[in-house]
């Protein structure tokens, strides 16, 4: 009976052998040989000439094992026949590395058995044709590729015993292939892509006693978002424009009178250069932030950015900005400074169908008066959790308030919040659309103008805004517009 289930397992299951549903193109197959320790090692290069495709490293596999068991435990079904699979580039950095049970891998002991007891003995012979692992090459070129399998082997537990041995065994490469989906592919999916091939470098350093007067000047002069911040030139936290804005205006200190180690964010979240993009981005989204200083031997060189992610894979836009409705009016009841907007039904689409401006904004919109002092605006923004104001002049739409501009605008002239107005550092005139305008035109005004928000205004009146994020989450196709 145990035979007749294995059988029906390997020849219905998902052991059985899968015909390629799109075109690839196979690039090597290397034959495992037997050594005299039982272990099968394959080791040899292959060349990819079809980069930021789908790859597959496969297995062809053949093998018998005879198992004898008194009292069976499920778990000891995936603790055998250990392998290591590892892939290299031409410089000899490894990309790749998996040390695993290959049992654990093809799961038909635990898919099987699991929950019962058998006595007794009975001997299978198996056969598959299984993807071990799919992956995407950081470009085109040649891999080296090392495997090394237990494939002789017995295994010796209480009430338990199980010979496995290897009659043969094959790895292929294929490039161009669409990737397998299913339950019954336990495969890995991976990026081979690393942290050091799109970081910035240099990166801009400060050491934690530099005054916030120096970092802003840097911010400014350079264009950029972030500083890291050392202690006894190691990297000990980062400095952001969100960080000038509300950690020294809304304390109403000037810049001259702050100290990086006062204000930074820490302790500091780093990465490897070796750290795939897969895991970066996983824990940009996990920690929710921004930034990822690169660090080696205790050495900042280089950082990690969403932008840098998105330039090089695009399809990331949807783990960055999902499509959620995030409306500005969660907690902002009772502000007297919010415009509601109540009376567009965002249920009903354009012209033709196409989404509009109204479908998506964020309202209600915070708006502050031209003569507002920044005390409020860093204080509204840090409550209310967002990165911009709208400015009005008697009611009218005049301009806009973003981080950058209370970070950089104030802090520069090493000015109090409370000294400064907001028709002082606002962006005006400011760029704006209307409600009925598509995503599409939205998105090549803001990648032709190269700005991250857009204030919605109908009659005079700003009605929501627009921002990046927005359109990314609706519309994920026109990251390359921003990000190229």
């Amino acid at each position: 009976m145990f035979t007749i289930v294995i059988g029906f397992l390997v020849v219905y299951g998902f052991l059985r052998p899968k015909r390629e549903t799109a075109s690839g193109r196979e690039v090597a197959r290397f034959e495992g040989s037997k050594k005299k320790n039982g272990r099968i090692k394959i080791s040899g290069s292959f060349e990819i000439a079809t980069p930021q495709k789908w790859c597959r490293i496969g297995l062809i596999f053949r093998f018998s094992e005879t198992v004898k068991w008194y009292d069976y435990e499920p778990a000891l079904g995936v603790q055998f026949n250990k392998y290591r699979l590892s892939i290299t580039d031409q410089q000899g950095n490894c990309l790749f590395r998996e040390d695993r049970s290959f049992m654990e891998f093809i799961s038909l002991f635990t898919t099987a058995y699991t929950g019962k007891q058998y006595l007794g003995k009975y001997t299978a012979t198996h056969k598959g044709n299984v993807a071990i692992l799919e992956f995407i090459p950081p470009g085109p070129g040649k891999y080296e590729l090392d495997f090394d399998l237990a494939a002789d082997e017995e295994f010796f537990e209480t009430g338990h015993k199980r010979t496995t041995i290897f009659q043969k065994f094959a790895l292929y490469v294929c490039d161009g292939i669409k990737p397998l989906v299913g339950t019954e592919y336990p495969h890995k999916r991976v990026d081979l892509m690393q942290a050091r091939e799109i970081m910035t470098r240099p990166i801009i350093a400060e050491d934690e006693e530099a005054l916030v007067t120096k970092i802003a000047k840097d911010m400014a002069e350079l264009g950029i978002g972030s500083v890291i911040i050392t202690k006894e030139g190691k990297p000990a936290g980062i400095i952001t424009e969100r960080d000038l804005a509300l950690k020294v205006l809304l304390k109403d200190r000037k810049a001259s009178e702050v100290k990086a180690q006062e204000i930074m964010s820490s302790p500091l979240i780093t990465i490897a250069p070796e750290t795939s993009v897969e895991e970066a981005s996983e824990l940009v989204v996990k920690k929710g932030m921004k930034r990822l200083p690169v660090v080696e031997n205790d050495v900042l060189i280089g950082i990690v950015s969403v932008r840098n992610m998105l330039t090089k894979k695009s399809e990331y836009v949807k783990i960055f900005y999902p499509e959620v409705r995030a409306l500005a009016s969660r907690g902002k009841q009772g502000v007297s400074s919010v415009v509601s907007y109540f009376l567009f039904k965002t249920d009903k689409r354009g012209e033709k169908g196409k989404m509009q401006v109204k479908d998506i904004m964020t309202y209600p919109i915070i708006t502050e008066d031209e003569d507002t002092l920044v005390t409020k605006i860093a204080k509204d923004m840090d409550k209310f959790g967002i990165g911009s104001v709208a400015i009005t002049k008697e009611g009218e739409p005049v301009g806009i308030i973003t981080e950058r501009d209370l970070a950089l605008k104030v802090l520069l002239k090493d000015r109090k919040a409370s000294e400064v107005k907001a028709k002082e550092i606002m962006a005006f005139p400011v760029i704006t659309i209307g409600p009925e305008v598509s995503i599409d035109e939205v998105c090549k005004l803001a990648a032709e103008k190269r700005i991250k928000r857009l204030p919605v205004v109908e009659n005079g009146v700003f009605v929501g805004i627009v921002s990046t994020r927005d359109l990314l989450a609706r519309k994920p196709e026109c990251v390359r517009g921003f990000y190229f």
